[in-house]
């Protein structure tokens, strides 16, 4: 080749291209690039590693950036990330009937317009009177820790008579039963499956159990005063204090024959009934014997699950169907063995299997969080909402993130896919990271592409930024990268000393890039990119790490280069 006075930036670009075209085009090789600087000219060596071993070199003209086994060395650092297995294709939380469709529903509708004021009316009077026996029952009580004494709980018994009469007004004329409830002595804990808001108002009446709830329902006028009489156990599922407050009071009630039996929904919110999702923990942690009770509603032409449904279009629906169908089943007794007492949560496996297989539904790792990742994406007007749920209670297990980082990541994956596919490719995930077309790149976009050759899925990009962003040592390297780009050693990275890092692993990036990089790491447009500013970059985007570790192994392989 030619002498150092050609183009160096148009001499590499061709020379990238046509290792990018080697290993496109290789189904079985790897293409790597040896860069070596001498005095008059530069001498970029392409070596490619064939199926059988053989290493072919061929020199070729280009600028000095790094040797090969430094940028394998780096993609090496990430690579055998965990991937999580493919979401259940079954969605707990879809209405199948979210609006009136069919000439029958429509005539049916408009038919009990008149039927929904009357019900309205009788309700009204019906929660008047069971507001008055509340009070009746709750005058002069201020032990609000102690168990509510057995003669004002017969009192609740006529706000228990209209918690009845509320369900007969929503066209629940009567109510299936199979099984008994079992006496508090020998099941202080009662657990079952949450489809409806009227799941709770049933039990209030069978049961009148203490019921955990959320803190929010305390506002709401009649159902505050309701709970006060339940001696309701109230929780923030967003508060960690508040969860274990909660389970120190479970326990707490679960082991006093005062109180009446807990109930507890463990998935946490309501489903549609067609699967149960992750159990939290609350209701198996006291080791205590547990009754399950399912409850299902069979339904032609509307669904009462409240999943993705609003509660107004809900109540309206309810309100204009001639009559509701519910079915309610009391499970045998399940005891804790000296095992299971130990180790909740196979306690609580063991009783989601069996409500599972009577109500032959599956089991999935779906939780509230779900749900919420999945309004998300309706906001962000994801074609498929549904794809983007990512099943939280296996993340959560796995990957330690909560709702709110897995939305964030959300809000991320968003941006990258302006089509709103659900899917980002290769040009779209170089595009939004500002990363130069060419090996290395590639090499970070195979990290999350596990399933489908050519683009990723909002699973893939979760398992892969969550497992880089919690590894132990991320923290480590983090700062090794900075140190290693920080050539002046004066606590800031220059914008000179940041090309000269994004040149190691993109040699033909351009200046406009550059200039892009630089404004996102240094977004104060100060003298330099700090040490904060480049920890909470990498921190939001894991994924590029492995741009700047790059520097760590050039520099400990290669003389300091000149600030």
């Amino acid at each position: 080749m030619e002498d150092a006075n050609l183009e160096t930036p148009l001499l590499l670009g061709a020379v990238c291209q046509s290792v990018d075209s080697a290993y496109d085009s290789a189904a079985h090789s790897e293409v790597y690039i040896t860069i070596s600087e001498e005095p008059i000219h530069t001498k970029l060596l392409v070596t490619s590693h064939k199926k059988d071993g053989d290493v072919a070199e061929e020199p070729t003209d280009g600028d000095d950036v790094v040797t090969s086994p430094q940028m394998q060395q780096a993609i090496s650092m990430f690579e055998n990330l965990p991937s999580l297995e493919r979401p259940s294709s079954v969605d707990p939380f879809k209405n199948k009937t979210p609006v009136i469709s069919g000439l029958y529903e429509w005539l049916k509708t408009l038919l009990c317009l008149p039927v929904l004021v009357l019900r309205l009316i009788l309700m009204t009077l019906v929660m008047l009177v069971g507001l008055v026996g509340t009070k009746a029952a709750l005058a002069g009580w201020r032990k609000q820790q102690a168990a509510l004494p057995r003669w004002r709980r017969s009192l609740m018994g006529v706000t228990r008579l209209c918690a009845r009469g509320v369900l007969f007004c929503f066209g629940f004329h009567w109510i299936k039963r199979t099984g008994q409830p079992a006496r508090r002595e020998i099941a202080p804990i009662v657990v079952s499956n949450h489809v409806c808001f009227m799941d709770p108002i049933f039990y209030f009446f069978e049961l009148f159990p203490s019921i955990v709830s959320s803190n929010s329902h305390e506002s709401i006028p009649l159902v505050g005063t309701v709970i006060q009489a339940m001696q309701v156990i109230p929780v923030d599922r967003l508060s960690p204090d508040s969860r274990k407050n909660a389970a120190i009071e479970i326990i707490r009630k679960a082991s006093c024959h005062d109180f009446p039996p807990v109930l507890l929904f463990p998935e946490g919110t309501t489903t549609n009934g067609r699967a149960l999702i992750s159990f939290k923990l609350g209701a198996f942690v006291p080791g205590l014997p547990v009754q399950p009770v399912v409850i299902r509603y069979p339904f032609v032409h509307f669904d009462p699950s409240w999943g993705d449904i609003s509660l107004m279009n809900l109540l309206f629906r309810m309100l204009t169907q001639v009559h509701n169908f519910m079915e309610v089943e009391y499970l045998p007794v399940m005891y804790p063995s000296l095992r299971e007492q130990s180790n909740p949560p196979e306690f609580a496996e063991r009783v989601r299997f069996e409500m599972a297989k009577v109500l032959n539904v599956p089991e999935t790792e779906h939780t509230h969080g779900d749900l919420m990742l999945s309004v998300k994406a309706q906001q962000l007007k994801m074609s498929a909402p549904a794809a983007m749920m990512v099943e939280m209670g296996r993340v959560e297990k796995l990957l330690q993130l909560s709702t709110k980082e897995v939305k964030e990541y959300l809000d991320k994956f968003a941006a990258m896919d302006p089509t709103h596919s659900g899917r980002v490719s290769m040009e779209q995930f170089m595009e939004s990271c500002d990363l130069q077309n060419c090996w290395f790149s590639k090499k970070i976009f195979h990290l999350f592409d596990k399933s489908t050759p050519g683009s990723i899925n909002f699973q893939e990009f979760v398992a892969v930024s969550a497992s880089i962003s919690k590894h132990k040592d991320f923290a480590k390297h983090v700062r090794s990268a900075f140190d290693a780009c920080d050539l002046g050693k004066n606590g800031y990275m220059s914008h000179q000393e940041l090309e000269q890092c994004l040149r190691l692993s993109m040699p033909t990036i351009s200046s406009h890039k550059v200039k892009q990089w630089s404004s996102k790491l240094d977004s104060c447009g100060g003298k330099g990119i700090s040490w904060e500013s480049f920890a909470v970059f990498l921190e939001h985007n894991p994924e590029l790490l492995a741009i700047f570790m790059l520097a760590t192994f050039h520099q400990s392989s290669q003389p300091p280069l000149s600030p």
